[in-house]
């Protein structure tokens, strides 16, 4: 296989592929989350570098909201967006 084709199946595959957001991996670790539970602990590395990711963007997001806020913490807060929940209610435990 030529550099040309490898080159045009890498972009290929970039044109379809969509940006990673905390949402798309809050979904996967869901995912990963039901597999561990039906499956094993085969998938845990998978499911520790999904939360690692998560916790990287998390840290640039609010680098990056501290950096454009000029170091004010209350324009910071503003800049971040609002947190989503990790878990969707029907998977929460009753209070009871």
């Amino acid at each position: 296989m030529g550099w040309d084709t490898i080159r045009a199946a890498v972009c290929a595959i970039l044109a379809i592929m969509q940006p990673v957001s905390a949402q798309r991996i809050e979904n996967a670790i869901r995912i990963v989350a039901r597999l561990i539970d039906v499956d094993g602990d085969g998938y845990w590395p998978i499911l520790e570098r999904l939360e690692a990711e998560h916790a990287a963007l998390a840290n640039r997001e609010e680098r990056l909201a501290r950096y454009l806020a000029g170091g004010r913490p209350q324009a910071a807060r503003r800049l971040l967006p609002k947190p989503a929940r990790s878990m969707p209610r029907e998977d929460r435990a009753p209070h009871e």
